[in-house]
């Protein structure tokens, strides 16, 4: 019997792309992953909102992660305004001010 791979994310928000034994998990599929889990009706809500929701319907960890990388300040209206800030993280702006 073979073990099953899990997939690994890197800190860094990369993917891996050619492990060796690791499942390849794209953006995209995290981004349709999110969107599979988190119903419109969850919005307005802040991240730890979203994460208990994830929690509650058993998502994958990965997706607990990536919402990790989120502001735990902001109330996201949408599931567009969330895939926009993990397209584009606070402070990730090279033109913004440390």
């Amino acid at each position: 019997m073979s073990t099953p791979t899990v997939p690994r994310l890197h800190a860094s928000g990369d993917v891996p792309r050619d492990a060796p034994g690791d499942v390849v998990v794209t953006e995209e599929t995290l981004r349709l992953e999110l969107a599979d889990f988190l119903a419109p009706s969850l919005f307005p809500a802040t991240i730890d909102e979203l994460q208990a929701s994830l929690i509650r319907r058993r998502a994958p960890a990965r997706l607990l992660w990536c919402l990790s990388r989120l502001s735990p300040l902001r109330r996201y209206s949408c599931l567009a305004a969330v895939l926009s800030d993990l397209d584009h993280p606070a402070g990730s702006d090279p033109r913004e001010p440390l």
